[in-house]
C-alpha cells in the first residue's frame, strides 16, 4: 500500500515535469532547435518512445564521442522523435568512472574484429606514428560502434519486454491493463 502510493506520487511528479516544458522557451537550446524541442513525442512516455530513447542513448554511450555525447543524443532523440530524457540519461552509461574500462574493451573488440590493418595504411602513405594513431582509432571506433549496436538492440528489447510484462500485471481491481 505504501509502495503503491510512493510509485503514484513519483509518477505524478515525473508527468508534471515532462508536461511543463515552458522553462525551455528562450533558452539556447530553443533558439538552436526551434519549436521542435516542444514536440509531444520527445517528452511523452510510451513503449515506442522509451525503448527508442534507451536505444539512442546506449548507442551513443558506447561510441567514442565522450565529449559531445549529450549533444549527439539530444539531436538524435529529436530527429527520431524518441524520449529525450531517457536518451540523455542512458548516454551517461559512459561516465568518468566507467569510460576507461568500456573503451578499453571496445578497443580490444575492434582489434579482434578487424584483425590486421597496418598494411592497408602503409599502402596509402601512412607510416610510423601516424599509422599507429589511425589504426588504434579505427579499432576503437569499430569496437565502440559494435558495442553500441549490441547495447541499443538489447536495451530496446528489454524495454519492450518490460512494458509487456508490466501490462500483464493485474491492477487493484484484479483486471489486467
Amino acid at each position: 500500500m505504501i509502495l503503491r502510493k510512493l510509485v503514484l506520487r513519483m509518477k505524478a511528479r515525473i508527468y508534471g515535469f515532462l508536461d511543463n516544458r515552458d522553462w525551455l522557451r528562450g533558452e539556447f537550446i530553443h533558439r538552436l532547435l526551434g519549436d521542435r524541442i516542444f514536440k509531444h513525442e520527445i517528452w511523452h512516455i510510451s513503449e515506442r518512445s522509451l525503448s527508442g530513447g534507451l536505444a539512442v542513448g546506449l548507442f551513443v554511450a558506447f561510441t567514442p564521442t565522450i565529449s559531445i555525447q549529450m549533444l549527439i543524443c539530444a539531436l538524435l532523440a529529436i530527429w527520431f522523435r524518441v524520449n529525450l530524457p531517457m536518451a540523455l540519461a542512458a548516454c551517461w552509461v559512459t561516465n568518468p568512472v566507467t569510460a576507461v574500462p568500456i573503451y578499453t574493451f571496445a578497443f580490444k573488440l575492434g582489434r579482434w574484429l578487424v584483425g590486421c590493418l597496418p598494411d592497408y595504411l602503409k599502402i596509402h602513405g601512412f607510416g610510423g606514428q601516424m599509422a599507429i594513431y589511425f589504426t588504434n582509432s579505427f579499432y576503437l571506433v569499430v569496437g565502440g560502434v559494435t558495442m553500441g549496436f549490441a547495447a541499443a538492440f538489447g536495451g530496446y528489447l528489454l524495454v519492450k519486454l518490460a512494458w509487456r510484462l508490466v501490462g500483464m500485471v493485474p491492477d487493484r481491481e484484479g483486471e489486467t491493463k
